[in-house]
């Protein structure tokens, strides 16, 4: 079973500049082999197209100013200078900050050590960011006197299982496990050398997972999937959970991201009735439904009032009639559309 910790960021941080009623903790999870990093459980997404009345900087200040800690970006976004301009300009210390990046599918480990020295560091603006060309050896060269070195990056994911995008939905199988698996060793030396602190996956098949825990032996610390009340997949969720693999939630809400999968809106009158027993909204509602299964979601938002609202997702606790309800809701659409 997974656990969920209050977290360990200073209690005024987490205190919004709101009424009292609205000051919040977010809690955290420990992920990794040795369960040994500390990540906020819920994330600020900087896809662009999810933020339609805002840009990332401010949406990410925002995010930060809120008591948010968590920034979820990537390189195919595009999104990474922008990520790491909004932290330098916020006052929160960035060893309170916990970055999530993605580097794109299985291109091996020389090509992956290559990209996140060359491109993923110096875009966010991190410590290591460099003017000249950095090679694998200087990085060797240069932490052979540190036992740690300076860590950059908190969470680095592999975006997808594979190349190309044509290979959804069915996402290529067994096809590139080999290359696939070189990837993730460059990443296994990226955090030996202190650049990284842990290394998940993204939009990977539970069989996928398994390659890499049964040929590296230890299991990516997050998969991070399609999730929402809609569309959700129990039996990915629960081999996940029996592999120690966090499952993050993309798209958490559906909205723009969803990307022509079903979705259940959040005007759904079935939403509302079980929100409005806790008095609650009904994308806290989802939110809430998603981290008590152990998924932490994805969120963005360019409104201050639903920023605050998300962060007080926690404040709640559902029946386990409204959990199992609400599990059972992409069911009943599914029903109703054959009706």
């Amino acid at each position: 079973m997974f656990s969920v910790r209050m977290p360990r960021f200073p209690v005024m941080a987490l205190v919004f500049a709101l009424p009292a009623a609205a000051a919040v903790f977010v809690p955290t999870v420990r992920i990794g082999p040795n369960k040994d990093v500390e990540m906020q459980m819920i994330a600020f997404g900087t896809y662009r197209h999810s933020l339609t009345s805002c840009d990332v900087i401010s949406g990410v200040m925002q995010w930060l100013e809120l008591g948010g800690r968590h920034i979820d970006t990537a390189h195919d976004y595009g999104t990474e200078p922008d990520v790491g301009k909004a932290i330098r300009l916020s006052n929160v210390p960035r060893k309170e900050i916990f970055i999530t990046t993605k580097i794109p599918g299985p291109i091996g480990r020389d090509a992956v050590k290559t990209l996140v020295l060359n491109e993923t560091l110096p875009k966010l603006g991190t410590e290591y960011a460099a003017r000249r060309r950095i090679r694998w050896r200087d990085v060797e060269r240069e932490l052979s006197g540190s036992a740690s070195g300076c860590l950059q990056v908190d969470l680095l994911l592999i975006h997808t299982p594979c190349l190309e995008r044509s290979d959804f939905p069915n996402k290529c199988g067994s096809k590139l496990r080999a290359e696939r698996l070189d990837t993730y060793r460059g990443l296994m030396e990226l955090r030996a050398a202190g650049k990284i602190r842990a290394i998940g996956v993204s939009n990977y098949l539970a069989e996928q997972v398994e390659e890499v825990v049964a040929e590296l032996k230890e299991a990516p610390a997050v998969n991070q999937v399609e999730w929402h009340l809609a569309y959700h997949n129990e039996t990915l969720r629960q081999r996940m959970e029996s592999s120690s693999v966090r499952l993050e939630a993309w798209a958490s809400l559906a909205g723009p991201t969803g990307q022509g999968s079903p979705s259940i809106s959040l005007a759904d009158e079935r939403l509302k009735k079980v929100a409005g027993r806790y008095n609650m909204s009904t994308a806290q509602l989802e939110l809430r439904w998603e981290t008590l299964r152990g998924v932490v979601p994805v969120t963005a938002t360019c409104s201050r009032e639903h920023a605050v609202g998300d962060m007080n997702s926690f404040n709640f606790n559902l029946s386990n009639e409204d959990l199992d309800y609400l599990d059972s809701l992409p069911a009943l659409m599914e029903t109703s559309l054959l009706l």
